[in-house]
């Protein structure tokens, strides 16, 4: 008799082979498919919590200041908030800034531009004054801001145009938006 493996044999035998092969073949690439797009949601999911808290800290540094026009004239109001282009615009304390010769009050304006969220800091009584520009967050859609003193009655303008002269935040700010699909909803506030 003579010792050793037919061709049916063999034949068999790497058949079995490729067969794992390619089941293996697809588990990695299932694998690797599904750890990129982990990765991209970790990514997207700091991306996102920075943003909101980089906008919930720089209304709990806002400061009371009366903010001016670019021409320099008195606004006679501290907050303006609206559904425009131009969402949010105050004065913040900025506790990064190491500058000595300027003052570390900030003027803050939030915009939507192009579907961005966009943060941009001034001075805080010369507009044309910028001191950084950031890109917060990308591919926004529906945006919708709301402010109020009260959950129950909020308005998409503040202060409102019956007020002539108002030195104080509203109590609650609403952003109600999509980025990729997903629907965020978020209540900031003042609380002086």
């Amino acid at each position: 008799m003579k010792s050793g493996f037919t061709l049916l044999e063999v034949l068999i035998a790497l058949l079995a082979a490729a067969l794992i092969s390619i089941m293996s073949f697809d588990f990695l690439a299932n694998t690797i498919f599904l750890k990129e797009r982990i990765d991209n949601s970790i990514s997207n999911d700091s991306k996102h919590s920075k943003a909101i808290h980089l906008m919930r800290l720089d209304m709990i540094q806002a400061v009371p200041f009366k903010l001016k026009d670019q021409n320099y004239n008195n606004l006679n109001n501290v907050f303006i908030g609206s559904n425009e282009e131009r969402i949010l615009t105050f004065v913040s304390l900025s506790s990064s800034d190491i500058s000595i010769t300027n003052s570390k009050l900030r003027r803050i304006i939030y915009r939507v531009k192009d579907r961005n969220l966009v943060r941009t800091t001034t001075l805080a009584n010369n507009e044309n004054v910028v001191l950084s520009e950031e890109i917060l967050l990308s591919n926004i859609d529906k945006f919708q801001i709301y402010f109020g003193d009260s959950l129950d009655d909020m308005t998409d303008i503040y202060p409102g145009i019956s007020v002539a002269e108002n030195s104080s935040f509203p109590q609650f700010v609403v952003l109600n938006y999509e980025i990729n699909e997903r629907v965020y909803s978020q209540i900031m506030g003042f609380f002086r």
